[in-house]
């Protein structure tokens, strides 16, 4: 998945990202929308509720390592549909290498920690670490999600304004969906930004402590999951600007 933790502790404030992600998206999606606006309004009626669907109930993304379900056409996960979901997100999947391998590369071009230096085998450990610390987040966010029934995947909007997706992608950062469709806090989720953070401490310099880095890495985590969803939201416009083996 794609996680930022503490590896990267001058990194620039998440809220930046988060707006200039907005306003990007903004300025790719309006114009599309505005030259739809000459179609039929009575073909446009006949099309589907929703013609962003993530198609299988599994598919992850091939960025951000994450799942989506529809808000207009939502169903839970069965039992063997998350166990599913867990493989393919943390092991099974592009998406599940593209975070840490990134991250990675960033830690390494950082030099965090500095104690594991810039050599080959310094970059193994900080890969290793990213490794470890993604499929720590999965399985507790998995494991929490099947116990208290909730949807471990990204929810999609169903509406079709950019705004209106927008604040529903930073909204669904805390909350998510149980196995009813209504709206829960995502214990679980967050759980397990927190739970992932501090047990990473343990395999990093002894400088590192559970509950000051890993505790403040949680919260940055938290506010980048808001990030991260709004390439969720508006992944079915942003992959038609990469090529068709990326999708």
């Amino acid at each position: 998945m794609l996680m930022i933790h503490h590896h990267l502790r001058s990194a620039p404030n998440p809220f930046c990202f988060l707006i200039t992600l907005i306003l990007l998206i903004a300025a790719l999606v309006v114009p599309a929308k505005g030259q739809d606006s000459t179609k039929d309004p009575q073909l446009e009626s006949a099309r589907k509720p929703d013609s962003r669907g993530p198609g299988s109930p599994t598919n992850v993304n091939p960025l951000t390592g994450l799942g989506t379900a529809s808000e207009a056409h939502y169903a839970p996960l069965t039992g063997k549909q998350r166990w599913q979901f867990y493989v393919k997100s943390n092991f099974a999947s592009i998406g599940a290498f593209t975070g840490p391998v990134l991250n990675s590369l960033l830690d390494q071009i950082g030099n965090q920690p500095p104690e594991w230096g810039r050599e080959a085998s310094g970059y193994g450990q900080r890969l290793a670490s990213r490794l470890g610390t993604s499929v720590v987040q999965g399985t507790v966010q998995s494991a929490g999600c099947a116990l208290l029934g909730q949807d471990p995947r990204y929810i999609r909007s169903s509406s079709e304004k950019v705004l209106n997706r927008s604040l529903h992608a930073i909204l669904f950062g805390t909350i998510t969906y149980n196995k009813e469709g209504k709206k829960r806090p995502a214990l679980a989720t967050l759980g397990s930004y927190y739970a992932s953070s501090m047990i990473t401490t343990s395999w990093m310099p002894d400088r590192y402590t559970p509950l000051g880095d890993g505790v403040r890495d949680a919260n940055r985590q938290v506010v980048l999951s808001c990030l991260v969803n709004e390439i969720q939201e508006f992944w079915p416009e942003l992959k038609k600007l990469l090529p068709r083996k990326i999708h």
